[in-house]
């Protein structure tokens, strides 16, 4: 009887051993082996997250309706009803038909088209073309697998049974011809007969050596006045950065070192750093780093990067701020990071009722994803009162071209196009060729510190009308009303 319990005995010691080996080769391997540190971590799921879809973030940075005289209007109000219904509808029923041939065309042939009445959509970026295709649950015909990217896609009057598609990262056009008229343009005339802003392209004011297509609107842009904001200020109280530190670490922020430094800012530091969070009570932003692990092969693409983005985003905060006011983002920007396929970086702004808001420092949404792992995330939100957009000035403003005229020589030398090797007399006309973009808006100014004797006293928190120049990979601001500069910022 005594041997039979000292043999129950040994092997439950064998079992337990057993147990114990298995439990520190999965610690090890969570610990040093390719996995996310996230695995790692528990946390609380029982929390559910609006996670935004690819699909509702990918918008146009701008829809341009020609009404065929060189004259156009830029959508504002209505640009997302005609981008979801309008364009992308369009161009679904149309890749249903059968026998579309694909051509590639030149330039002045994709010009000559859009001199026609017609309707384009623009991005800031090139999204993989077949990737578009899938998400936007568009036909994929023959020959569709020769465009690689989409940049911008229109439609023509001069071929009304066509589309066309520009991909900026080869520089390439296409005319995509298919076999029936196409219905896009009851509504492009609607629109065009409401007489909405009309804007025309520079050379129109530049003369006939000028080639410049930037649009600038003829009549004075919306008089919006300046508005207060608050920064998301709630991320320096000790118990929201505790409750925000805990979504990123687990709830009992286990082997969590916390560091408390002199200005207010709180660093959380996961291990040697392997995972770091950042909250910043003086700008309200929160900035987040983890460190990659591994080689992972499994190469991920734009649309699958920016899924994982957009969940790991709802699961920190989502796109809302500390006091609980929604903001609808817009992917402003996308571009490859380390040189290597299935690494992304995505900067998210939003708008100020219709009016996009521009930041002077850093951006409202940046985040980086290294096949399939967010590595960076930073957020600076703002608040604001929203009664404050119904505002209107009574101010005169001052015109795109005086402005431009105006600013030529800052322009000039804040956007590096001054040769300081060899000076020489650049004209007007030579700066305002250049010009990539321009828009209106609001300008979030960075927030310095007024010196005041011996205080040093904050500037108010505002956000200021401005006109936008985008010239040679620079954002210059000037106040919409007298056209004085506000500051400048490299383009994202």
């Amino acid at each position: 009887m005594e041997k039979t319990q000292i043999n129950i005995i040994e092997k439950f010691k064998n079992i337990l051993l057993v147990v114990l080996v298995f439990t520190t080769i999965l610690l090890l391997y969570f610990l040093w082996g390719s996995k996310s540190l996230e695995a790692f971590i528990f946390s609380d799921d029982s929390e559910s997250y609006e996670v935004l879809t690819s699909e509702k973030v990918l918008t146009p940075d701008e829809v341009i309706l020609g009404r065929g005289n060189e004259d156009y209007i830029v959508a504002t109000s209505k640009k997302e009803e005609l981008w979801n219904n309008e364009i992308l509808g369009t161009f679904r029923n149309f890749s249903q038909e059968t026998n579309i041939l694909v051509e590639e065309i030149t330039k002045e042939k994709y010009k000559a088209a859009m001199k026609y009445p017609s309707i384009i959509a623009r991005f800031q970026y090139d999204m993989p073309f077949s990737e578009f295709c899938d998400r936007f649950n568009i036909n994929q015909q023959q020959g569709y697998d020769n465009i690689s990217n989409l940049t911008e896609i229109g439609f023509s009057k001069g071929s009304k049974e066509s589309a066309f598609i520009y991909d900026g990262s080869k520089k390439k056009y296409y005319w995509l011809l298919g076999n029936k008229d196409l219905q896009i343009f009851k509504k492009v005339d609607d629109i065009s007969a409401q007489q909405a802003a009309t804007y025309f392209p520079l050379k129109t004011y530049l003369g006939t050596e000028s080639t410049n297509q930037t649009l600038i609107p003829v009549e004075s842009p919306e008089a919006i006045v300046p508005i207060d904001y608050k920064r998301d200020s709630e991320t320096g109280e000790k118990e929201a950065a505790e409750s925000m530190a805990q979504s990123y670490f687990g709830k009992t922020l286990d082997f969590t070192r916390k560091i408390e430094e002199s200005n207010g800012k709180i660093i959380y530091m996961y291990g040697y750093g392997q995972k770091v969070l950042i909250i910043n009570p003086k700008d309200g932003s929160i900035e987040y780093k983890e460190e990659i692990k591994g080689n992972n092969s499994e190469q991920k693409s734009m649309f699958e990067s920016l899924d994982t983005a957009l969940t790991f985003i709802s699961h920190h905060g989502g796109f809302k701020t500390a006091e609980g006011e929604k903001i609808e983002p817009n992917l402003e920007s996308v571009s490859a990071i380390d040189d290597k396929k299935g690494c992304y970086r995505f900067i998210f702004d939003f708008k100020i009722g219709k009016n996009r808001l521009f930041y002077e420092e850093n951006a409202p949404v940046t985040i980086d994803v290294k096949d399939g792992q967010v590595s960076y995330f930073r957020r600076e939100l703002i608040n604001f009162d929203g009664n404050q957009i119904q505002k209107k000035s009574n101010q005169e403003r001052i015109s795109a071209m005086n402005m431009l005229a105006m600013n030529y020589n800052y322009i000039l030398t804040k956007s590096g196009m001054e040769d300081k090797q060899e000076p020489k007399a650049i004209s007007f006309e030579d700066v305002a060729n250049k010009i990539e973009n321009l828009y209106t808006g609001y300008l979030k100014p960075a927030v310095e510190q007024q010196n005041e004797g011996t205080v040093y006293k904050e500037k108010k928190l505002q956000l200021v009308p401005v006109w936008v120049v985008e010239v040679n990979g620079v954002f210059l601001y000037f106040d919409l009303y007298d056209g004085k500069p506000e500051g400048y910022s490299k383009a994202y």
